[in-house]
């Protein structure tokens, strides 16, 4: 077998459960987790990568926000968990 072939040792399994992306709706995953400053306090960011290669760092009270009233999560900057749809 050649150099591109992937072994187990390879293969990461997402520990944050997948959002969807900003751009396209596709899952995403969270890459890094931090904290900036802000007014008037810290603000928690998250790193994503989608599927299709778009990268984004936003605040975690935007995860979801482009979603229609109703269809997103219950609780505010939680996002869409697709990794249930993913696992079925």
């Amino acid at each position: 077998m050649g150099a591109d072939t992937m072994s187990n040792d390879k293969i990461q399994i997402p520990t944050e459960p997948l959002v969807e992306c900003p751009a396209c709706g596709l899952p995403a995953e969270i890459t890094d987790r931090f904290t900036l400053g802000g007014a008037p306090g810290p603000v928690e960011h998250v790193k994503l990568v989608c599927v299709m290669r778009h990268w984004y760092t936003i605040p975690v009270d935007m995860l979801g926000a482009a979603e229609p009233p109703g269809s997103g999560p219950a609780e505010p900057g939680a996002g869409r968990d697709l990794g249930e749809r993913a696992r079925r």
